[in-house]
């Protein structure tokens, strides 16, 4: 049968209708779950689908920690919003001092000999401590080398110096000893941290380190608040591989944006780093092996109130995987110590419009960093001058490369922009 040229028109039409029917048909929608105080976070985030926004409401969400020592583990892509009022907050006792300690042994002179061991029976009572061990004095003559020793605060004077090694248990304090296998062929200036302290504890944590793929499309947003409550828990000594923070994104990981939040009662507020399979070698050198890598995170508008602790630690030379594309904009923080912290394995990174208020180093560039814009940071409340930036390393580590400073102001010391303080570390 032929039709009319009237029918073919109208066939036309009726399609013509339908398409547009068609393509105003909404799409799934995302949907919003709401996190009330009392609810269970982790359940949430792991039944919710991709794409989904989880918000917490106002008050205290106090809670133990779950999946990867987290409150609240993401490896899908989904939203986090803590409105203004609502606290994600660590439930006090979650991390205890235990007697096994942790030896760092990327610091000081680089080792021609690492026989170092320790023993003995630590002494609970006494509380988390550090002790420092190191190498004072090379042997000459059939004389063993020697070595220098202190505990408590990082960096305080030693207790006993020039003490020969005997190649048997020689004893410290607090019930600690130590032995070195051979009484000769250490060079001076090696140097050893053992740290008697808790365990690691993160609030939300994007990613274990070595997951097979990429975790992407992260937001974590909002006006609300992520409390680590260290009053309440025992913490990492800052010089082992595993410390505490507010929000960690770890291994592969990508396009995460962190905004709006406030975190506070940490160790670190924000840390991101990937992390590598192969054998670590001194001053930053690695085995074969996998390179898990994070890149592109936004880190901005952010508030870190942590007066007794630190800011944003971006790379870490004991996971070595590469961080790539990462912007530090527009925060706001309150430290005691380093308030941000390019660091080792990062590339391609802006650290700008940041105002800080830190006891310690403001911005430290350190180990080997590479192609960073660390631009228009203010230091405020110090009188003292000091820098805003400051960029170095610690022995047998590179230097940070291809760094451009422009128009970082102590905002009560300086009249101009002041160069960086370069320099070689301990």
């Amino acid at each position: 049968m032929v039709k009319t040229r009237e029918s073919q028109l109208a066939t036309r039409l009726m399609l013509f209708v339908a398409g547009c029917v068609v393509g105003v048909l909404p799409t799934c929608k995302a949907a919003e779950v709401l996190v009330r105080p009392g609810d269970a976070p982790q359940a949430v985030c792991d039944r919710v689908a991709a794409g989904d926004r989880v918000i917490f409401e106002p008050g205290i969400h106090e809670h133990p920690l779950a999946r990867h020592r987290a409150i609240v583990y993401l490896d899908k892509p989904i939203t986090i919003e803590l409105r203004r009022g609502a606290v994600l907050k660590l439930a006090p006792g979650q991390t205890q001092l235990e007697k096994q300690p942790e030896v760092t042994v990327d610091h000081g002179a680089p080792k021609q000999l690492d026989d170092f061991e320790v023993g003995g029976d630590f002494d609970l009572s006494t509380g988390p401590c550090i002790f420092r061990v190191r190498i004072d004095g090379e042997g000459q003559n059939g004389k063993p080398d020697t070595f220098e020793w202190s505990v408590g605060d990082t960096w305080s004077p030693s207790r006993a110096r020039a003490v020969p090694i005997t190649g048997d248990w020689q004893s410290l304090d607090r019930g600690v000893q130590i032995r070195f296998a051979k009484t000769f062929g250490h060079n001076k200036g090696s140097l050893w941290f053992v740290s008697y302290d808790g365990p690691e504890a993160y609030g939300i944590r994007i990613g274990h380190g070595t997951q097979r793929n990429y975790i992407e499309g992260i937001r974590i947003v909002g006006k609300g608040t992520i409390d680590m409550n260290r009053d309440h828990n025992v913490v990492p000594s800052g010089l082992v591989k595993n410390i505490n923070a507010a929000i960690l994104v770890h291994g592969r990981v990508r396009n995460v944006v962190i905004e709006g939040l406030t975190m506070q009662n940490t160790m670190r507020s924000v840390m991101v780093y990937g992390e590598h399979t192969g054998e670590f070698m001194p001053g930053g050198r690695v085995g074969p092996g996998e390179s898990f890598d994070a890149e592109d995170i936004v880190i901005r508008r952010t508030r870190t109130l942590n007066p007794g602790g630190s800011g944003y630690l971006l790379g870490h030379p004991s996971h070595r995987g590469h961080l790539r594309r990462v912007r530090c904009n527009d925060n706001f923080m309150v430290t005691a110590k380093t308030a941000i912290e390019p660091n080792f394995q990062l590339d391609q990174y802006e650290v700008t419009g940041n105002v800080i208020d830190s006891g310690g180093q403001a911005i430290h560039c350190w180990r080997k960093s590479s192609n960073g814009l660390v631009a228009d940071n203010i230091r405020i409340n110090d009188v003292t001058g000091m820098p805003v930036v400051t960029v170095n390393s610690p022995g047998a580590w590179e230097d940070p490369v291809n760094v451009t400073l422009r128009n970082n102001r102590n905002l009560l010391s300086d009249s101009i922009d002041t160069p960086p303080f370069w320099s070689h570390g301990e």
